[in-house]
């Protein structure tokens, strides 16, 4: 049995740029941004390298010593 099919024809494209215009802007625009962040990746990497693995001084007092202080759950001292 022989079907009679038709081969419809595939659709047009909604937009075709011909002239390339958009391509080139996106060139364009591209680049600086793609610079931009691969001097900031740079600039992160530099800094993950270049850090000393100990923290900054910090002005830290010493942890006092216990000692039990008056408050409303503790018991009242003599």
């Amino acid at each position: 049995m022989a079907e009679n099919r038709f081969e419809e024809p595939a659709p047009a494209p909604v937009f075709v740029d011909q002239s390339g215009l958009r391509s080139r802007l996106l060139r364009r625009f591209g680049w600086p941004v793609s610079v931009v962040g691969a001097i900031l990746a740079a600039a992160m990497g530099g800094s993950l390298i270049g850090m000393q693995s100990d923290a900054p001084a910090m002005g830290i007092p010493p942890k006092p010593s216990y000692l039990p202080t008056r408050g409303p759950l503790s018991p009242s001292w003599p």
